[in-house]
């Protein structure tokens, strides 16, 4: 059985979606439809060229979405957190008493995710940090290969980087960038996901012996 969610009608009516190509708008209604109940996401280009017939660049594509807000959060483990699907879907707290709400928080546990609402207690809790306003362009390239090394990435990454967006003045299309290190973590993420599967490699020519 499927699982039923709230939908953002909203969406056809705000100018960051309107923008988006039409592969990009289905991108985006596909990682909302198949993300988990905590709003986190594997992602599966692959799937989703499949169904479509069509490529999609991951990393323009996180660039737009995250053009005026960070709507998906990379985690450290590659997945995507929709920021915005708990609350939409839930409400802005989530109680340890309910079973659903419980299953959420185990979830966002298990991706290192610390729940800022969470009702009837008063523990601590925070969401990833988030990047200050006055981090819009780095400092030094220094400072983008010391990033880039500490997000498992590397030295010639951060200088393609650097150099791609230092040419540009440090802009996203006609936008100046709000924050670098998040469209490093998608420049990041978008070299990762266009790299082979070397367990999905494996497995055909596993079954080109058999």
């Amino acid at each position: 059985m499927m699982a039923k969610r709230f939908t953002d009608t909203m969406k056809w009516n705000e100018d960051w979606y309107l923008d988006l190509s039409l592969s990009n708008k289905m991108f985006w209604i596909y990682i909302c439809d198949n993300c988990d109940h905590a709003g986190i996401f594997k992602p599966n280009k692959r799937m989703f060229e499949l169904l479509i017939g069509e490529k999609v660049n991951t990393n323009k594509f996180l660039e737009l979405i995250n053009q005026d807000k960070p709507r998906i959060i990379i985690l450290g483990n590659g997945r995507w957190y929709l920021t915005g699907f708990i609350e939409f879907q839930y409400g802005g707290n989530l109680s340890p008493n309910n079973r659903v709400h419980k299953s959420i928080l185990t979830l966002l546990n298990k991706n290192d995710i610390d729940w800022e609402h969470i009702a009837d207690t008063k523990e601590a809790t925070k969401l990833p940090k988030p990047i200050k306003d006055d981090e819009s362009n780095p400092k030094s390239s220094e400072a983008v290969i010391e990033y880039f090394l500490s997000n498992k990435s590397n030295k010639k990454e951060a200088e393609q980087f650097f150099n791609f967006y230092g040419s540009k003045g440090w802009k996203v299309g006609k936008s100046p960038m709000k924050n670098w290190k998040l469209s490093a973590n998608n420049w990041i993420a978008g070299k990762q996901k266009d790299k082979p599967d070397s367990s999905y490699l494996g497995g055909q020519l596993n079954a080109m012996k058999d």
